[in-house]
């Protein structure tokens, strides 16, 4: 009698086996596949899509990594530019959009110490082209720089491109150019430089730039076009150094 227990209660306890197994292996396996999921959209959400309107490459980058800026080729167009094209064997074409952040820190940290180096040197010209992506004010903002440039000449634009950056309003945009020398209300409501604009846009997206700030930093040729590197982003000073260089040295 006790015998005839021993084995009931052992098949018991195997047919109660055999009734969670498969439930909860789907259990598990369930919770492999979520863990897996919420790993893969972290790790998504943590990289940079090359369309981002903003790039953000910076300080963390390596000297090494300069020769993995893409070819590219671009030209001046009817730009602004900073130097002397006689003397420039490289140019620094400047794609940017005056309500991008990271154009902005460009401008305050990395373009003074080019233009020390190598536009007052006369090596390079700097050439600042637009490629508005933030809407009507930084449309606005971009129209507004090539209306001082138009009435007032580069020393009023260089102004107006240091201190125009981030403004709220069109209104604002007017008072920036004012204070710099500028009245150019008329001239931006003329739509007077669309055609302008839309061409440095469209040179920008043909030399591979998709967001801002972007650069093609290459050799110059006396018909204005320039053949070397994209640097897409707000790069510290040595990467461009690296990159301006090695042209230098061709």
């Amino acid at each position: 009698m006790s015998k005839e227990k021993k084995t009931k209660n052992k098949d018991e306890i195997v047919v109660s086996l055999d009734q969670f197994a498969v439930p909860g292996a789907i259990i598990v396996a369930g919770i492999i596949i979520a863990v897996a999921i919420f790993f893969a959209d972290k790790s998504k959400d943590n990289s940079i899509d090359a369309s981002d309107t903003e790039n953000i490459a910076g300080e963390e980058v390596d000297a090494d990594s300069q020769n993995q800026f893409p070819d590219a080729s671009t030209d001046i167009g009817d730009a602004p530019y900073l130097g002397d094209k006689e003397t420039a064997k490289v140019a620094i074409v400047e794609y940017s959009d005056y309500l991008c952040g990271y154009c902005q820190r460009h401008v305050d940290e990395t373009y003074p110490a080019i233009v020390e180096k190598y536009i007052e040197s006369g090596e390079a010209i700097y050439v600042y082209r637009e490629f508005s992506i933030h809407g009507e004010i930084a449309d606005a903002q971009a129209m507004g720089g090539k209306c001082v440039f138009d009435l007032e000449g580069l020393d009023t634009y260089l102004e107006y491109h240091k201190k125009a950056f981030m403004l709220d309003s069109i209104d604002a945009v007017y008072e920036v150019a004012e204070n710099v020398g500028a009245d150019i209300r008329s001239c931006v409501e003329s739509d007077k430089y669309r055609d302008a604009i839309d061409t440095d846009y469209q040179a920008g997206a043909d030399a591979g730039v998709q967001g801002t700030p972007g650069f093609v930093v290459g050799l110059l040729d006396n018909d204005g076009n320039v053949v070397g590197k994209l640097i897409a982003g707000a790069y510290p000073f040595d990467a461009f150094e690296e990159v301006i260089n090695s042209l230098l040295a061709e």
